[in-house]
């Protein structure tokens, strides 16, 4: 399984040209309180909770990996701290300098961008376990 969402860019933005625009444009669009914030944070969410049920993402950092200007995508890691509350009990546990990668595509018509993470969960099979 992998989680993907779009979500479209502020009206006055520019679409990147270089690499070192991302990170900044990263961190307009994704601010605490915007759509954009709120589908990463829930696609994060999505894609730790078969290993630690649902854990709280904060501390929510960008890392360039790759962009191309001329064919508007790239990937990026995001690096996190998860705090996970255990129900039974008041003990938070938190995990810091968690990462996922995600690849990201730019529609330049549209004005948005989609993401889309890797692939995660348990893909063995019983014979594995053999």
């Amino acid at each position: 399984m992998k989680e993907s969402f779009s979500t479209a860019f502020p009206d006055n933005f520019c679409i990147p040209l270089v690499s070192e625009d991302i990170i900044p444009l990263a961190g307009v669009l994704f601010s605490p309180g915007t759509e954009a914030f709120y589908l990463l944070v829930e696609a994060l969410k999505q894609e730790e909770k078969e290993k630690f049920g649902s854990p709280e993402i904060t501390n929510l950092r960008f890392e360039l990996k790759r962009f191309d200007p001329v064919k508007l995508n790239g990937r990026v890691r995001l690096l996190y701290d998860l705090q996970l509350t255990f129900s039974c009990s008041a003990l938070v546990n938190g995990l810091n300098n968690q990462h996922s990668y995600w690849n990201f595509e730019i529609d330049e018509p549209s004005k948005t961008i989609y993401f889309e993470g890797e692939e995660y969960g348990d893909i063995r099979s019983t014979v594995d376990e053999f």
